[in-house]
């Protein structure tokens, strides 16, 4: 390890130990910890899957229990993005402002997927297909049936069931926006679906 990427890795370490201050009666609030860091160097230690990269990553998910702890009228601010898709969509907004903290685009990220937010707690369902499984809220998967429904692929009830109507409907939806048409609601699938992103 060179000398430049062990330093970068103590003092994101140091950074990531001194957490994150509330705000003060004006909205301002002093940043700490990992998201002090540059996006032009959590771009190049993303790419790399560096120690860097998942102190970064961590960090994130404190930011985001943090949010929810501290969000008004929120269970969880993100409904059903995981810690990679969040990383992923902040490395793709880092590269348009490299000299930007990794905080502030994260921020801007979870203000976008806050839009959705749980309110209130959901039960978890396990989706399944073939291999591949997820653990989804069950208010997101009434979110997608409803989706399904406005867009016309679904003709369901919205229970939050991941029945073979709903698999088949998310098929539908995802050849229709030229995504791989495996029914499963995979994170890309939901951005899309749920956020009308891209």
């Amino acid at each position: 390890m060179s000398a430049y990427r062990a330093g970068l890795l103590f003092a994101a370490g140091l950074l990531l130990a001194q957490g994150v201050t509330a705000a003060d009666d004006k909205g301002q609030f002093g940043v700490r910890g990992a998201g002090l860091v540059k996006c032009a160097v959590y771009d190049s230690e993303r790419d790399a899957r560096s120690q860097i990269y998942q102190i970064v990553a961590a960090w994130i998910d404190g930011y985001i229990t943090g949010s929810n702890q501290h969000a008004d009228d929120t269970y969880d601010i993100v409904s059903f993005e995981s810690t990679e898709l969040l990383a992923a969509i902040v490395s793709e907004n880092c590269k348009k402002n490299p000299e930007a903290p990794v905080f502030a685009v994260l921020r801007a990220v979870v203000a976008q997927a806050g839009k959705n937010r749980l309110r209130a707690p959901s039960k978890k369902v396990e989706v399944a297909i073939g291999e591949r499984k997820v653990l989804l809220y069950e208010e997101v998967l009434r979110r997608v049936q409803q989706k399904l429904a406005s867009a016309g692929f679904y003709r369901g009830p919205i229970d939050g069931i991941y029945s073979a109507t709903t698999q088949k409907a998310m098929q539908a939806y995802q050849t229709s926006a030229k995504l791989q048409p495996t029914g499963f609601p995979d994170q890309a699938t939901l951005w899309r679906l749920l956020h009308g992103g891209s």
